[in-house]
């Protein structure tokens, strides 16, 4: 079973337990971006073979918020720094705690449920594949970022996202190219901007990110 095939288990499992409970509000959200990640750390002369600044990402996730104010995030995320057949990519598992930033100074409210802004933090598990081997180095991950929200519909939502990754433990730079002979593992450091689109999933009319 594939990263892939793995996160649409969880996915799919995390649906099931979540939907069970009744509430005047939905709760689930379905979530899709699209941006470009800049490499914060191993851009030096010494390892730079190309241009690995916007470099494409892609991310999916399910969201469940437990009120107006908490949550948790189960989200798939590829960081492509591929340049010339130069490069790494990441494949990314994650889960994060999530906050409504704007419920602080009732946002939602002053927008007319308009615009709102969520807050996220987690750890996840990152496989990277450099170009320069056959395999994949597993890679601990920490994320950090603001996500803030426009409100189209009660069923959807567009949203910007801007997070920050360290990657702990890593030994293959962006160009893909072993860092130190001896293995001596550094931590990365990725920023990434994305905008996307949120699917509100429900029986009832309003998701909570607009209580």
């Amino acid at each position: 079973m594939n990263i892939k095939q793995k996160l649409s288990f969880i996915l799919l499992l995390l649906g099931s337990v979540v939907t069970f409970g009744q509430s005047n509000w939905n709760h689930l959200s379905i979530e899709s971006g699209y941006g470009y990640a800049f490499p914060s750390r191993f851009y030096s002369n010494a390892n730079k073979t190309g241009n690995f600044s916007l470099s494409q990402h892609f991310d999916i996730g399910m969201r469940y918020m437990f009120d107006n104010k908490f949550g948790v995030k189960l989200s798939y995320a590829n960081l492509n720094f591929v340049k010339n057949n130069v490069g790494l990519v990441y494949n990314t598992i994650s889960v994060d705690a999530v906050y409504n930033v704007g419920s602080l100074f009732d946002l939602s409210y002053i927008t007319y449920e308009r615009i709102g802004l969520l807050g996220h933090a987690g750890v996840g598990l990152t496989l990277a594949k450099p170009t320069s081997i056959d395999g994949s180095e597993k890679i601990g991950t920490a994320t950090i970022g603001l996500t803030p929200q426009l409100r189209i519909s009660d069923r959807i939502s567009l949203y910007g996202d801007a997070s920050y990754a360290l990657r702990f433990k890593q030994n293959y730079g962006f160009n893909g190219v072993l860092l130190d002979a001896n293995y001596e593992s550094q931590t990365a450091k990725t920023l990434v901007f994305s905008a996307g689109v949120i699917f509100y999933i429900g029986e009832n009319k309003r998701h909570v990110d607009w209580y």
